[in-house]
């Protein structure tokens, strides 16, 4: 591993083959530095300054959050197997519907099996929200790089939560373009090679073009919906600015309905109740029974 003062170097981990590659490609040896020249900088551990509730319901096992974030890895990893996705991003149509909370909790799901490592890219470099959410003090990241600024990326490890995180940085990117340049696909590839899965936290769709310059970058996206606010022909718009066969499956957040008896009852006989499913801001909505339903959807 690497220490905060070393440039241009890459995390000692086993490079893996990038699984967009295909006709033999994938087979082969993959060098991470050899795209781009990308080099990661492993810069330690770092704890949030506040408690996190989307990553504490999952170590709550009475949690109906946990066991709901539980089955959306579980979902993802399916992806992974049947179709080869290792990157996707998490977008909405608009601000608020809690993607940066999803993503959140989607990377601390997938990071709890021992062994594997997730990256969390904090790609909304607009409107970065995860650095205030995690309580966690600024740091360069994502526009540096894209900038030319830094000719290493920095990721951190977040406990809890086992996940690496590359935070979107402390400058604004020159030109919103570079989301879609060759040196974030040479990003996008290297970390292909070093992590088991990486998770954009993108930008929502509505309110700029951002997102759209990234979608032949990642292996697809998941769209989070928030549920009874997103209106629906926002919902149709955001869906018509990326091609059908991008969006991959549907996270439904923010759930408020009373669940059936049935499904009450279960979850009382396995000691489940008291939380609810986790609002936009990264806090609990209001508290009481309510139905988590399925949060992801097939597309």
């Amino acid at each position: 591993m690497t220490g905060r003062n070393s440039r241009s170097v890459s995390i000692d981990w086993a490079a893996k083959p990038d699984p967009r590659d295909h006709g033999g490609a994938a087979d082969k040896p993959w060098d991470p530095c050899a795209a781009g020249n990308v080099g990661f900088c492993d810069e330690g551990i770092v704890v949030p300054a506040k408690v996190v509730p989307i990553v504490e319901s999952l170590r709550d096992p009475g949690s109906f959050v946990g066991e709901e974030l539980r089955l959306l890895s579980a979902k993802v990893q399916d992806l992974r197997r049947e179709r080869k996705m290792s990157c996707l991003a998490l977008t909405s149509a608009l601000p608020g519907d809690g993607k940066s909370t999803v993503s959140v909790g989607l990377a601390s799901a997938l990071a709890r099996e021992p062994g594997r490592r997730i990256l969390l890219l904090e790609a909304d470099v607009r409107r970065p929200s995860l650095t205030p959410t995690l309580g966690l003090p600024p740091a360069p990241g994502l526009s540096e790089w894209l900038n030319g600024g830094l000719d290493y990326v920095p990721v951190r490890r977040v406990e809890p939560g086992g996940f690496f995180l590359l935070v979107a940085g402390q400058t604004e990117v020159e030109r919103p373009e570079a989301l879609g340049s060759p040196r974030m696909d040479a990003l996008l590839r290297a970390a292909r090679g070093l992590f088991d899965f990486v998770l954009l936290d993108a930008m929502p769709l509505l309110p700029v073009a951002d997102a759209v310059f990234i979608q032949d970058m990642v292996d697809g996206f998941l769209l989070v919906v928030r549920s009874r606010q997103t209106p629906r022909d926002a919902l149709h718009e955001a869906l018509a600015r990326l091609r059908p066969d991008r969006v991959v499956g549907v996270v439904l957040n923010d759930h408020h309905q009373y669940r059936d008896s049935y499904r009450a009852g279960a979850y009382q006989r396995y000691g489940m109740g008291g939380d609810s499913l986790p609002s936009p801001a990264g806090g609990n909505s209001a508290s009481g029974p309510k139905r988590p339903g399925s949060p992801f959807r097939r597309g």
